[in-house]
C-alpha cells in the first residue's frame, strides 16, 4: 500500500488529475476497506478534486486570517470596549 500512497502523492503534486483517477479506479478493489472508503470521497467529488488541483485558488488566506481573529479573541480575555477588539485586529493585519 505505501507504493500505492507514494504513486497517489506524485500524481497530487504533478497535478495529472487522470492519472490519478485512473490509478484509484484500477486499484479500488485490492486495497484495504479504510483506502476504498476515501477512494470512494475521491470519486464521489472528482469534479472538487479536479478543480483544486488545476486552479489556482485557495482558501488558506481567509483561513489563516479567521485564525488570527480568534487568536486575539482568545488571548484579549474580553475587550470591554469593541472599537478597541477591532482596533488591534487591524493592528495584527
Amino acid at each position: 500500500h505505501y507504493q500505492l500512497y507514494q504513486m497517489l502523492l506524485f500524481h497530487i503534486k504533478n497535478k495529472n488529475t487522470d492519472h490519478f483517477f485512473a490509478l484509484i479506479e484500477e486499484e479500488i478493489g485490492s486495497v484495504n476497506p479504510i483506502f476504498q472508503t476515501v477512494f470512494h470521497t475521491f470519486r464521489k467529488n472528482k469534479d472538487k478534486v479536479c478543480n483544486a488541483l488545476e486552479l489556482p485558488y485557495s482558501n488558506a488566506r481567509l483561513e489563516a486570517t479567521n485564525n488570527l481573529i480568534k487568536v486575539i479573541k482568545r488571548n484579549a480575555f474580553g475587550f470591554r470596549n469593541f472599537d478597541n477588539f477591532k482596533k488591534r485586529i487591524f493592528l495584527a493585519l
